[in-house]
């Protein structure tokens, strides 16, 4: 399913014989967005200490820290961003302006069936595993989200290493936006 160019950026396209997109901005590192972030961006500063401090690194880590990376998404979370409340929806898709979408492809479906299949994640976490497919299969470098759940989870991460491994896939580093700050801020 193909993103019109001027709501997000160009969609590259993809299948299981050309998945690898050609970098922009080589010498860069890859940020795949997931809709996490566009959320925490865009949202009424929550009243849990917690919530509001994951916030507040969002817009900090967008505002000054995006630049230094190449950011990538896909249709997936263009569509997670466009639903709900149509004010906030159109705040999501404005912030997710410009960021690349990867097109969808049967590896990428592949990959994100196997993260269910083999119980990593569960069946009810679908679109979770999709964002990981695509990080993987487009060899994009950090799955940034506030997911620690079934993503961002010390736990999960390691079984999606040793998955990866055992299928021959790029592991890219899934982490929360702090720990992208935290662990790469000299970039």
């Amino acid at each position: 399913m193909a993103v019109p160019a001027d709501r997000c950026g160009a969609t590259i396209s993809g299948g299981f014989d050309e998945i690898r997109y050609t970098r922009t901005l080589p010498g860069m590192p890859s940020v795949y967005i997931e809709t996490t972030i566009p959320s925490f961006l865009v949202a009424r500063v929550s009243s849990d200490g917690d919530l509001a401090e994951n916030q507040a690194i969002t817009r900090t880590w967008w505002e000054r820290h995006r630049h230094r990376y190449e950011l990538v998404t896909s249709e997936v979370v263009l569509v997670e961003a466009g639903s709900g409340d149509a004010a906030v929806a159109a705040q999501r898709l404005v912030a997710m302006r410009g960021v690349r979408v990867l097109a969808d492809s049967p590896e990428v479906d592949f990959v994100a069936t196997e993260l269910i299949r083999r119980r990593l994640l569960p069946a009810k976490a679908r679109l979770d595993a999709v964002h990981v497919a695509y990080a993987a299969v487009y060899q994009v470098e950090f799955l940034a989200t506030w997911n620690c759940r079934h993503r961002a989870n010390p736990k999960i991460r390691s079984a999606i290493k040793t998955l990866f491994d055992e299928l021959d896939k790029h592991v890219p580093v899934i982490c929360t936006l702090a720990e992208l700050m935290e662990h790469h801020h000299d970039l």
